[in-house]
């Protein structure tokens, strides 16, 4: 039987032909790692690999035969997956005990006597007592199993593991591949110019974008345009009122988890600062939304302060890592830029 494959994917030519070249050859490794930066469609492919695998019809995934109806109710029992991600009340032990219980149940024989084909995302996040357990299921595999690693990022993740995988690394797609992609969601020209600039080819945070219809991402915009717009101490006063009302919002939200609220913004306004720059050195700028804003403001600093405060955001993420007080290191950054 002639098998053609059904996986409406833009990009990732060179992985997506090695998975399906697998696919007809039968000749499935123990262990795949899939890894690249959050966003770049990492799960989607993993999604069609899985449900191609196991469905019965000569164009795969058809979504229509049995095995693709169970995967799509998530009823499939061959079929299993882990999310490595903690929940707020998980600890070591807990996770320890949560992948110990899963690679257990990977262990049993399959339903049918076919493949079993699990997937745990986010490996980089198991602790170094998960990873081992992982290891030995890794090294002595049980019979017709395979396992799909998903990770952001592998270099924290023990060599031991690492060697033991079939590797797939997977970068930003081109801008060809992610303009014909966002063409199918029919969005008007400002709103796909800007996406295509801001989402640097990652297809998940285009995503977000989109059903979000850039409406918080022009929210936050316009708080920090005005920040950049207004004299030292409206500045400091918008702070201040943006700070009570994350207090408020987050009662119980530790100094971490407020400097976690905020990063979003540090990387928002590293965006804008690049921008007020690239304008003042005739450059285009990416973001086009905000383009006469930009534009405006960029008369009121010097390319030396704007330099100097986009040198210092890497100095601040460490910071605002260890804890210290987001709504000072926020102070900071906004007076360093206009003192």
């Amino acid at each position: 039987m002639s098998v053609n494959f059904s996986w409406p994917i833009f990009g990732h030519n060179k992985q997506i032909s090695f998975l399906q070249n697998t696919l007809k050859q039968g000749n499935l490794a123990n262990a795949y790692l899939f890894y690249g930066a959050k966003g770049l469609g990492k799960k989607m492919i993993a999604k069609y690999f899985v449900q191609s695998l196991f469905c019965t019809e000569s164009t795969k995934p058809c979504q229509n035969c049995l095995a693709c109806l169970k995967m799509n109710r998530g009823i499939q029992g061959n079929f299993m997956y882990l999310s490595a991600l903690k929940n707020k009340d998980d600890n070591e032990d807990t996770q320890v005990e949560q992948v110990r219980n899963f690679l257990s149940n990977l262990s049993l024989t399959s339903f049918d006597g076919g493949y079993k084909l699990a997937i745990i995302y986010a490996v980089d996040k198991l602790n170094i007592f998960s990873l081992n357990a992982l290891l030995k299921v890794i090294e002595e595999p049980p019979k017709n199993t395979t396992i799909i690693l998903i990770a952001d990022q592998i270099n924290n993740l023990p060599a031991t593991v690492i060697s033991r995988c079939q590797l797939l690394k997977f970068q930003p797609l081109n801008k060809k591949d992610m303009s014909a992609w966002l063409e199918t969601f029919k969005l008007n020209e400002v709103n796909q110019q800007t996406i295509l600039n801001l989402s640097f080819g990652k297809p998940g945070l285009a995503l977000e974008y989109i059903e979000d219809n850039l409406v918080s991402f022009k929210k936050d915009c316009q708080f920090l345009l005005k920040i950049l717009s207004d004299n030292t101490f409206v500045a400091w006063q918008d702070l201040e009122h943006w700070f009570g009302i994350l207090k408020k919002a987050n009662p119980q939200a530790k100094v971490y988890e407020l400097a976690h609220i905020t990063t979003h913004y540090l990387d928002l306004w590293q965006l804008l600062l690049r921008d007020i720059l690239w304008h003042k050195l005739n450059r285009p700028v990416l973001n086009v939304l905000f383009s006469e804003n930009i534009a405006k403001i960029s008369q009121k600093y010097s390319v030396t302060k704007i330099l100097n405060n986009l040198l210092s955001i890497n100095k601040i993420r460490r910071q605002l890592k260890n804890n210290v007080t987001p709504q000072l290191v926020w102070e900071n950054l906004v007076l360093d830029l206009k003192i």
